[in-house]
């Protein structure tokens, strides 16, 4: 419970700021590139401090039954501090470099902004595994965790652009199929390439079945294997959880933020003086 409770804390901890940086004033978007690249030092301080080898047990949580160990990754103990320092890196300077015209192009753009994050935390993920990285953090780094933030993200811009429910439902399922059709690429290509990853689910040849005494045989990296353990799953399930909290997040981040006031009319008259515009 404490780890779940931990993974759930450091994902929301990521994946609210990468949401809303567009929408931050310019000297808080520095201040949060500044922070990263520091981040991305400090990370780059361990890796070289770090010695020895990691290893890490990786597993896939699939339809057609509980989370099965997948793959165990090995790697130098340094390799996921590397990973990370990349990133912080990446982040940080892109955000101090190009701050004001990034923020100005997706801040209308709630939509992309939010599907970039997922996409940026799969391919996070994907090498974090390969890195051996702690499960925790692997954990953490999911797109599972942004559906309800994406979800309270996507209702709170609607609002102010007057969108209802409606709205929502529609861009929540633009966005799940635009995540998880990511995702299912993903986990087509290291199906097929034996990455050894939890996107890799070749090793899943004998799956038991929930609710019933039988099991499911594959053959390795094959197109029936993909379409029951990675199409039917990324296309099917997920997304329709992905709207389902999406959808519940987004009705209480409502409930709970305020609404902002109509901008002003032009000439300084109240926005719903006579005559205004």
């Amino acid at each position: 419970m404490t780890s779940l409770l931990l993974t759930v804390a450091l994902a929301l901890a990521l994946a609210v700021p990468m949401h809303w940086w567009p929408r931050l004033p310019a000297t808080q978007r520095r201040r949060l590139s500044i922070a990263t690249s520091l981040a991305g030092l400090g990370f780059l301080v361990a890796a070289l401090r770090s010695e020895g080898l990691r290893e890490s047990a990786l597993t896939s949580l699939v339809l057609v039954g509980p989370a099965t160990l997948t793959a165990r990754a090995s790697a130098s103990a340094s390799l996921y501090y590397y990973v990370l320092t990349g990133f912080c890196l990446l982040l940080g300077f892109a955000g101090l470099i190009f701050s004001d015209p990034l923020a100005h192009w997706l801040k209308p753009r709630p939509l992309l902004s939010s599907v970039a994050v997922a996409w940026l935390v799969t391919i996070a993920r994907l090498l974090l595994e390969k890195s051996a990285a702690p499960a925790l953090l692997v954990e953490a780094v999911g797109v599972t965790w942004l559906a309800p933030v994406a979800g309270v993200y996507l209702a709170t811009m609607l609002r102010a652009e007057r969108g209802g429910p409606t709205a929502l439902l529609q861009e929540l399922l633009r966005y799940a199929y635009l995540v998880r059709g990511f995702v299912a690429l993903v986990g087509v290509a290291a199906t097929r390439l034996g990455a050894g990853t939890h996107y890799d689910v070749s090793p899943l040849t004998e799956v038991a079945v929930a609710f019933s005494a039988g099991s499911w045989v594959f053959a390795p990296g094959s197109w029936e294997q993909l379409f029951w353990l990675t199409l039917l799953p990324q296309l099917v399930i997920w997304p329709a959880f992905t709207v389902f909290s999406g959808m519940a997040a987004g009705a209480v981040g409502l409930l709970l933020t305020p609404a902002s006031d109509p901008a002003p009319a032009r000439n300084g008259a109240p926005a719903d003086a006579p005559g205004s515009d």
